[in-house]
């Protein structure tokens, strides 16, 4: 990553104080990124394809925080052809981001997203990313309770997901992958419960892992081409896999597999504590 831009992104990224700031101070700040990074892309003294890629995927992902689907919409035109005009097996990087897809989903740009994550799924390149892949198809199966997706979308991400579980079945990721894909499903129809808990016990021992570090900033291609780490895959998991357990009514069930959880080193989780509630 082109060090000058790390270090005025870092700057201007709010983080984790995102929660104690008013929401005119998230805009300005917001907007402040914006303005940075459509200036590194359009005084082209940066040529990385990756370095422009990471900006306008930024760019994006702020006008997702802004509300701003027709902004985002004209931004993630211009990211898809920076992409197709260099390598096509970045094409996951565009639709990896379910906060993305919804924003556009809410000013009407579904076909556009939905025609995108196809145009991914099809492209048949062994040199896309697999965690990309995976991160693309957990963004399409992510359902908003108020903003229904058409039926035909939601067969095709699902079919497309079940492709690439068959074709990772025999790496080390194949059962958080699996998890995943039960916890994201299970939204739409009646998956096996018990499938979700053996999963999320395989899953246990990779708790009592050290936490893996890295210095990818959000939205960098390498963040969607590394894997999580041990611990991080189960902690993701298993939080997933203990809500996914409550929606579905086996609250005996969630609980139990979190408390063993929280004593293998699980986070405690108030959203979930007051959910078993």
């Amino acid at each position: 990553m082109n060090p000058q831009i790390n270090e005025n992104f870092l700057s201007l990224k709010l983080t984790g104080q995102r929660a104690t700031v008013s929401l005119e101070e998230k805009k300005s700040k917001d907007l402040k990124l914006i303005k940075y990074l459509e200036d590194v892309v359009a005084n082209r003294e940066v040529t990385d394809f990756e370095d422009i890629g990471f900006c306008y995927w930024n760019i994006s992902d702020n006008y997702a925080l802004l509300r701003d689907g027709h902004a985002l919409q004209k931004n993630h035109q211009a990211f898809y052809e920076h992409i197709m005009a260099r390598d096509k097996s970045y094409l996951y990087w565009l639709v990896c981001d379910a906060t993305q897809r919804l924003t556009l989903e809410v000013d009407g740009y579904s076909e556009w997203w939905w025609s995108v994550y196809r145009e991914a799924v099809c492209c048949d390149s062994e040199k896309a990313s697999l965690f990309a892949e995976f991160c693309a198809h957990r963004a399409a199966l992510y359902k908003n309770p108020l903003l229904p997706t058409e039926q035909n979308y939601v067969t095709f991400a699902i079919e497309s997901y079940s492709a690439f579980l068959e074709n990772v079945k025999d790496t080390p990721e194949y059962p958080f992958y699996r998890l995943l894909y039960l916890t994201s499903l299970s939204k739409y129809t009646s998956v096996d419960n018990r499938e979700i808990k053996a999963l999320s016990e395989e899953l246990l021992p990779r708790l009592l892992y050290e936490d893996e570090t890295n210095d990818f900033l959000v939205g960098e291609w390498k963040s969607f081409t590394t894997p999580f780490g041990k611990r991080k895959s189960a902690v993701v998991g298993i939080t997933s896999a203990v809500n996914a357990l409550i929606d579905m009514g086996e609250q005996g069930t969630a609980g139990g597999l979190y408390r063993t959880a929280c004593g293998n080193g699980l986070p405690k989780n108030i959203y979930i504590e007051k959910r078993l509630v």
